[in-house]
């Protein structure tokens, strides 16, 4: 626990940012915050698995900046309505032929495995790069997400691509 400056230099498996302004607060602390990119870069980039943001939403979405973005990229596709669903029976098919004992959405070392298979080993379905993002930023947060699934065994977690798996 503590401040972005805390972090500096250092990871977590999880990060809490608390936007902690409201409509109360004076319009010369939202211009300040709005001029720290390198506090907002530190406070976001710090979360190798999970970064947590608590806030008024509607507030930040109006002003805009950092803030807005967050809110935006909250609500990226994998959280539309039936799509999560269409690709864990996708992600069940493709398991299930090689292994019956295949389970769904399942907590391994702590954090939320796509899957577990019958001999223990978790699962990370990586739905690709979204829009506009980095590529190779992308892949460094799966292998990431599959190193802190994987525990002190590094076989013990394997990332498969959307891609790979049959259409439903």
């Amino acid at each position: 626990m503590g401040t972005v400056h805390t972090f500096q230099g250092g990871e977590r498996d999880v990060i809490v940012l608390t936007l902690v302004a409201g409509h109360n607060v004076l319009a010369h602390n939202f211009h300040w915050i709005d001029r720290q990119p390198q506090l907002w870069n530190v406070a976001i980039t710090r979360a190798r698995s999970n970064l947590i943001v608590i806030g008024d939403r509607e507030l930040w979405c109006r002003r805009g900046g950092v803030g807005a973005e967050l809110a935006a990229a909250s609500g990226t596709a994998r959280d539309e309505p039936g799509q999560d669903e269409e690709l864990r029976t996708r992600l069940y098919r493709h398991l299930h032929r090689d292994d019956p004992a295949v389970q769904l959405r399942v907590v391994v070392n702590g954090h939320i495995a796509d899957a577990r298979l019958g001999d223990g080993s978790a699962v990370l379905l990586d739905p690709g790069t979204p829009s506009g993002r980095d590529p190779a930023a992308h892949l460094e947060q799966m292998l990431r997400r599959r190193r802190l699934l994987a525990g002190p065994d590094a076989r013990a977690a394997r990332r498969i691509p959307v891609w790979t798996l049959d259409e439903a």
